[in-house]
């Protein structure tokens, strides 16, 4: 299984907080998980839209 660079980013991140190693606050610890977890989200929704862009376009054509 491949990780990208933010999982691996935030696995080493929880782990240094839970050895008491930084003493960064949880949400600046779960920083990288949450941006590429926005990313992905956004990039699902710009792909949604695109469809629903071209099934409309679609059915548009057929009333022609």
């Amino acid at each position: 299984m491949t990780k990208g660079i933010a999982e691996v980013l935030t696995i080493v991140l929880i782990v240094l907080k839970l050895m008491d190693v930084i003493a960064w606050s949880w949400w600046l610890v779960l920083l990288p998980a949450i941006l590429s977890f926005s990313i992905y989200a956004l990039i699902l929704v710009m792909k949604l839209v695109m469809v629903v862009i071209a099934v409309v376009a679609v059915k548009k054509r057929k009333e022609l």
